[in-house]
């Protein structure tokens, strides 16, 4: 016999009830005002645009109130000057219609007549049945990372259940790139590509500490340069390779999502911290170089110019 997985709870760790409640079958699309366990309120998780809601307890009877659509019962005209024997102060939904019908006239009529409506009774829908209850945390939040289970075919249809099964997060590595693109002084950041391992490819362009800057003459209509010109920043460029996952797997998507947040936290970490302004003393290069005395060491532009 199948089981009824309609209804069903997450007993949360930190002592949270989450209930799975969608929209009633059967009842046309209208305003959910309010969800309650027992009778008292319950919060929606998330943005409340989902069907999950939160209590601090097991609820025994759980039930929500839909405010239906307003009845139009007529028309009332808007623009009293037009009040005629063609345009009445008052139109019922059966000559409203029939008034329609004529074409060349609908545009003057909905310009000049207003909805005239009346509220419906709020009705009371009670989730009824077994309430099936998973140890398990939260699911993805709207717009988070989303989750690929891998689960028994019997379940595969019941989207609801995904999360509290193994399976894995995927995008990791496009994810990591779009945000290490926004970083300050990345020039490029790249998935691996052309034989290149699977991977995130990222070049930044940093500073001396101390401002190092090259003459740049401006080029004239014949292509020569112009004795004008400008100063313009020496940059030191870093090419660093990361090897990151293409998704993050786990016994669940609690536990996935924990490990995608600190591997996210991790990378951006070693990115920021090789964009920091390259030193002078060692030209940027990472070690000093060991001159003689009475050697004139050379300045930063020749010592760097291959990276910059």
């Amino acid at each position: 016999m199948r089981t009824d997985f309609q209804h069903y709870a997450i007993q949360h760790d930190d002592g949270r009830w989450l209930y799975y409640l969608p929209h009633p079958p059967g009842l046309p699309a209208s305003l959910r005002t309010s969800v309650l366990a027992d009778g008292e309120p319950m919060q929606p998780l998330g943005d409340g645009t989902g069907v999950w809601w939160v209590t601090g307890h097991r609820a025994e009877c759980l039930t929500a109130v839909y405010q239906p659509r307003p009845t139009v019962t007529g028309y009332r005209l808007t623009d009293l000057s037009a009040l005629s024997e063609r345009f009445p102060g008052y139109l019922s939904v059966e000559e409203w219609h029939q008034s329609l019908g004529d074409s060349s006239r609908s545009e003057a009529y909905y310009s000049l007549y207003e909805e005239v409506t009346q509220d419906r009774d709020a009705q009371e829908y009670a989730y009824e049945g077994r309430t099936v209850v998973l140890t398990g945390g939260e699911p993805p939040a709207p717009g988070g990372p989303p989750w690929v289970a891998s689960m028994p075919e019997s379940l595969v249809q019941r989207p609801e259940y995904h999360h509290c099964f193994r399976g894995y997060i995927p995008g990791l590595r496009d994810h990591l790139r779009d945000l290490v693109r926004r970083l300050g002084h990345v020039e490029h950041c790249f998935n691996g590509r052309s034989g290149k391992p699977n991977g995130l490819y990222v070049t930044v362009a940093v500073p001396f500490e101390e401002p190092v800057s090259r003459w740049l003459p401006y080029i004239g209509a014949n292509g020569r340069p112009l004795k004008s010109g400008r100063n313009e920043p020496v940059l030191v460029r870093r090419e660093m390779y990361l090897p990151v996952a293409d998704h993050v797997s786990g016994p669940d998507y609690r536990t996935a999502l924990a490990e995608w947040e600190q591997q996210v936290a991790f990378w951006l970490d070693l990115v920021r911290k090789a964009a920091v302004r390259a030193c002078n003393a060692c030209e940027g290069t990472g070690h000093v170089m060991d001159v003689p005395e009475g050697v004139h060491a050379p300045g930063p532009i020749s010592a760097l110019a291959a990276s910059r």
